[in-house]
């Protein structure tokens, strides 16, 4: 075979290979672009998670701030439901039990953790981990989909736009967030599918990609919804053909937008009343205009190699520095339409507008007000300035490098450097981010101007070369990018989280062992997250969520546990012996030593390292009986703790007798302090001395038959620490109130022993006041109380997450208090009969039951759960059903147009555009001609669907060397 033949059967073999199935499935139809838009970024994100140390690749993890305390322990509640079979709607290892799904609807909804089951027990973190890095290559896969189908390009350039969009410093600054990027990486595909709504009137792509948004976090997943508003705007002026086309649109996207809400009710009506229960119902809007940063400092942040906003201040805006300099060719080159152009800049300024104007700010964000992490819709200033650079590329690949285009890449970077320079003032130095960022600047555009005057054999030659050389310089770019985000985020310790959780794990394991009671809680006296219940997994008391129930948070604080309304957390460290039997908190934990007071209550049975298990003398179960009179109770926000807790007893049991006593202080002692008494454990202190801090120290003389207990609060934060001793031991020592005020144990002290509490002012603080309350409680009398409701527990049969049932044997007509936080999900049947529930103490679950033996059954299903599972199966039979319907009109349509041709006697030329233009208006086919992005001269000019089909298929000549090939 001579050297032609060889040819020619290399010809005939590749012209095989491109109307071969696999080609057309890796190359027409984007595979390869995708699968390597998303590999890219995952694997920049793992090497950056490498060069940290994170596990496995060393002994660091990505848990930090709101991820150590609360995304992570609940992601490990989900696998551990995902292996075990336990339900979704309700969940007893937080809060004292919590409506799990509305919880999981912000913070593990993610179908992607599915994937965590594939990691052994043990391996939850690293699960995590990937989990995370595939949600950032997602994002890369889905905006390379959108540019794919957007502006008819497949190549490598839509790869290396994909990394700018999944690495911006949104990501690299936020990813700690892991449940937002579920919906951060589906954005792109509802963008797509309002795209391909408009042109096409394909309606199901962004029906599903809503639903999906919606579901896996419902926070962010209303940032699409607003933003698909200003989309639909945009891309209808450009894609709509006249008014007529332009309202079948709009209600074609008012369908769509409303099957997406209805195929994720099931999940947003439950996440809407499980809201309605939390602080955030009580926000109201800010009545005044202002705005929170210089524009200057907003833009000038647009620099690469910038340490992106972690917890507070700028707007995550930067997406690279290529997209910075070819923003200018989109909006002064030729070859864009005006519409595109103003569109764009409309999009960015409306995002850039609400993240620094309060009002905007406050509407954009659920009609609420962030506790940290602002601007947590920036991510899509990224999404629109990517995809405008992406149009300005393609714009040069296919009219090529011109030299007012290399004069227009220098205008953006050049105002971002002035800002950034005006921005610092007397600070500026010309090094670091400002410094990287103007070298692969100049980078960048020294490869433009290389393409332009480098003697090329063909314009598809130097596109592809021009294509790869900038990716190199743009993936060593966000390489860097991702390393000084990982290093700003921080990491953690991997071996030492949790806490000895050898130890407790086996306390804990002992615990399941050897009491078979269906149901009891369990604590720790000491927090290490804010969710320790369901990062070791045990039925406890504490939470830290937004979805926390804000009753049950205002009657901890009224019993003087760690709570904050505006903080949404309550949660356990030291309490007194009348709430933990309330709350049925059979067992406590006491990690690093053992517990120096409260034996009369707490009995030490096991130790594991140095960690040391005790159980309450005196449990209580989930229920028991109580007088009506606590119906009558009123909340009263002035009481302290132990009037609170006395009032309490009183209407719990119709004992009038005083339960805890105040008790005078023996001795004071004032060391740099002048303290004045304003009434009973209230002082106001004054630290005139030159040190920063000052302190008082009071002792009480302890009691026999007695125990002491005191509440602290330094008002303001003006005082924190303190420290509590009984005799020589120290029971309790640290910064015990530096945000909320608490009850605490003072010893196992008895008559002729002393107790003392020192408290310590804050350094930040001359003046200010402090609350010190000891009170005294008689064991007989505790005793007492806990048998009188001991008497008429409810006795469990059986326990699952959602139904309990067990029996009950009432001496007299009173009220079943259950230590359930109230929900209208709950139902109580009595002897087989529903009973009406109402709120104890306004924030637990109660039911009226009559004298005698009675069978109880308590059965949960969230609000709103039941009609959301009702509209998500009818809307899903509705998206079958148009499906279903569309697609036999479009068969009809094509038969009737066959049939009128055939009438006829004549063959429609389809290489006539009129004439097939006029078939497809007849019948309400979509049109194959649908525009966007082929630039010829200085017009935008229709996109050729059919020629370009005919093309792909090999019956149209190639083109020349002066415009480009698209595959």
């Amino acid at each position: 075979m001579n050297k032609e033949e060889r040819r020619a059967a290399a010809r005939l073999k590749l012209e095989r290979f491109r109307k071969g199935k696999f080609y057309r499935i890796m190359y027409e139809k984007g595979v390869l672009y995708f699968i390597l838009s998303f590999l890219i970024p995952f694997s920049i994100m793992l090497y950056a998670f490498g060069m940290f140390g994170i596990h496995p690749f060393g002994n660091r993890q990505i848990l930090v701030v709101d991820l150590w305390h609360q995304y992570y322990p609940f992601f490990r509640v989900v696998r551990e439901k995902l292996v075990s079979g336990g339900s979704f709607l309700y969940s007893w290892e937080n809060g004292l039990g919590t409506n799990f799904l509305s919880l999981i609807s912000y913070y593990a909804a993610s179908p992607l953790n599915w994937l965590s089951v594939f990691f052994g027990e043990g391996g939850e973190r690293d699960a995590l981990t990937f989990i995370l890095a595939a949600k950032i290559g997602f994002a890369g896969a889905f905006f390379s989909s959108f540019l794919r189908y957007t502006y008819r390009r497949r190549d490598f350039s839509i790869c290396m736009f994909s990394v700018a969009y999944a690495l911006c410093s949104y990501t690299l600054g936020y990813y700690w967030n892991v449940m937002w990027f579920d919906t951060v990486a589906l954005f792109p595909l509802a963008m797509l599918g309002i795209v391909m709504l408009c042109r096409e009137g394909r309606w199901k792509i962004f029906t599903l990609s809503l639903a999906l948004s919606l579901i896996a976090n419902y926070y962010v997943g209303y940032f699409t919804c607003i933003f698909s508003i200003f989309m639909f705007a945009a891309s209808s002026i450009i894609e709509c053909r006249g008014i007529r086309d332009w309202f079948r649109k709009l209600l074609l996207m008012f369908r769509s937008s409303a099957l997406g809400i209805g195929l994720g009710a099931f999940m947003l009506l439950p996440a809407y009343f499980g809201l309605k229960l939390t602080y955030s119902a009580n926000n109201s809007m800010p009545k005044e205009i202002s705005f929170y940063e210089d524009w200057k400092k907003i833009f000038g942040n647009l620099l690469s190699y910038s340490e992106p906003t972690k917890v507070d201040g700028l707007p995550n805006f930067a997406c690279g520095m290529l997209a910075v300099m070819l923003f200018g060719v989109f909006i002064f080159a030729f070859g864009i339409k005006i519409r595109e152009k103003i569109a764009a800049v409309i999009m960015l300024g409306v995002i850039a507008v609400s993240c620094n104007m309060n009002i905007l700010n406050y509407i954009w964000h659920g009609f609420h007000f962030t506790n940290q992490i602002p601007y947590r819709f920036a991510f899509i200033f990224s999404f629109v300035l990517a995809a405008a650079a992406f149009r300005a590329y393609d714009v040069i690949l296919t009219r090529g490098i011109k030299i007012y285009h290399l004069v227009l890449m220098l205008i953006a970077p050049s105002a971002v450097f002035v800002l950034y320079k005006i921005s610092r003032g007397v600070d500026y130095k010309f090094e670091g981010a400002i410094k990287s960022s103007a070298i692969i600047a100049g980078a960048f555009w020294l490869i433009f101007v290389a393409a332009k005057v480098f003697p090329f054999r063909t314009q598809r030659t130097r596109n592809i070369l021009m294509t790869f050389v900038l990716a190199a310089a743009m993936f060593s770019e966000f390489i860097s990018n991702a390393q000084i985000g990982v290093q700003t985020v921080d990491t953690t310790s991997y071996t030492e989280y949790p806490a000895t959780y050898d130890d407790v794990e086996a306390l804990l394991k002992y615990e399941r062992e050897n009491d078979k009671t269906p149901f009891y809680r369990t604590e720790m006296t000491q927090t290490y997250t804010l969710n320790d219940s369901a990062l070791y997994g045990y039925y406890g008391l504490s939470q830290f969520s937004s979805a926390a129930n804000v009753s049950v948070t205002t009657l901890c604080k009224r019993l003087g546990l760690y709570a904050s309304e505006a903080g949404n957390r309550y949660y356990y460290r030291t309490s007194t012996p009348v709430v933990n039997s309330l709350f049925s908190i059979k067992y406590l934990v006491k990690k690093g030593g053992v517990l120096n007071s409260e034996d009369w209550v707490m009995e030490d049975i096991r130790t594991a390292g140095s960690s040391t298990l005790y159980r309450n003398r005196y449990p209580l179960s989930m229920g028991f009986m109580v007088s009506e009179k606590v119906l009558d109770m009123e909340d009263s926000s002035t009481a302290n703790p132990f009037e609170y807790q006395n009032s309490l007893v009183r209407h719990l049991t119709d004992n009038e007798e005083e339960f805890f006593v105040p008790q005078p202080v023996a001795l004071a002692e004032y060391d740099g302090l002048e303290v004045s008494k304003n009434g009973y454990g209230n002082y106001t202190f004054q630290n005139n001395t030159e040190e920063p801090t000052g302190s008082a120290t009071y002792t009480y003389d302890c009691i026999d038959g007695s125990y002491i207990y005191g509440y602290a609060n330094g008002s303001g934060g003006t005082c924190d620490h303190l420290e509590i001793k009984c005799g020589e031991d120290t029971i309790d020592s640290g910064k015990l109130i530096e945000s909320y005020p608490i009850v605490f144990p003072m010893g196992n002290g008895q008559a002729g022993e002393e107790s003392t509490v020192k408290i310590t002012s804050n350094e930040k603080h001359k003046t200010g006041n402090f609350k010190l309350m000891v009170y005294a409680l008689k064991k007989e009398r505790f005793e007492a109380f806990y048998n009188d409701l001991a008497d008429e527990q409810l006795e469990i049969d059986k326990f699952t997450d959602r139904k309990i049932s067990g029996k009950i044997n009432a001496q007299k007509d009173g009220v079943l208090f259950l230590s359930i936080p109230y929900e209208k999900g709950w139902k109580v049947y009595i002897d087989g009969e529903r009973a009406e529930t109402f709120k104890v103490l306004q924030a637990m679950l109660g039911v009226k039951v009559g004298s005698g033996g009675h069978d109880i059954r308590i059965e949960y299903t969230p609000e709103g759960f039941a009609p959301g599972v009702t509209i998500t199966f009818l809307s899903a039979a509705l998206v079958i059903f148009i499906t279903y319907a569309e697609r036999k009109r479009r068969i009809r349509r094509k038969e009737h147009a066959a049939a009128i041709q055939r009438e006829a006697g004549e063959n429609v030329d389809t290489s006539t555009y009129r004439q097939g233009a006029a078939i497809y208006d007849q019948f309400g086919i979509p049109h194959p001609d649908d525009h966007i992005g082929r630039v010829e001269d200085s017009e935008v000019v229709l996109y050729d669907g059919r020629a370009a089909a005919e093309k792909e298929a090999g019956n149209a000549e190639p083109e020349s060397d002066h415009s480009l090939q698209r595959h």
